[in-house]
């Protein structure tokens, strides 16, 4: 088995498609798009691809970091306390453990999504 893996930006296969958790919903009701990801150290590390169209919705990363990677699309991320910030196609980001904030989705996007779960949240 090799540990040398490529993520494929466009997979051919079909995405799970499903909308955002109403409880964390604040305008619009984007469909979401989500390509089977890879799982690594027994489900602590997710490595994938998905898509959501234009919406907002809370953003909480408790006890995860997450970084991302903006293929297509616009995007507005708003910390809690702090000026907006504005990512395009292109653009990379990532959101700490214990990161909170509002996704604005301004145009649908495309990112490639790399997530650590089980981290301790900075006091």
């Amino acid at each position: 088995m090799s540990r040398l893996n490529t993520v494929v930006q466009h997979p051919a296969d079909a995405p799970e498609e499903g909308y955002i958790n109403p409880a964390i919903l604040l305008a619009g009701n984007p469909l979401l798009q989500k390509w089977a990801p890879d799982c690594i150290a027994d489900d602590k590390i997710k490595v994938g691809v998905m898509g959501g169209e234009p919406g907002t919705n809370r953003s909480i990363k408790d006890g995860v970091f997450e970084f991302c990677y903006l293929i297509e699309g616009g995007i507005e991320l708003t910390e809690d306390g702090c000026e907006p910030k504005l990512y395009h196609a292109g653009d990379t980001f990532y959101m700490e453990p214990g990161y909170k904030g509002q996704w604005r989705t301004i145009e649908t996007y495309k990112k490639v999504y790399v997530c650590v779960y089980g981290l301790d949240n900075p006091q």
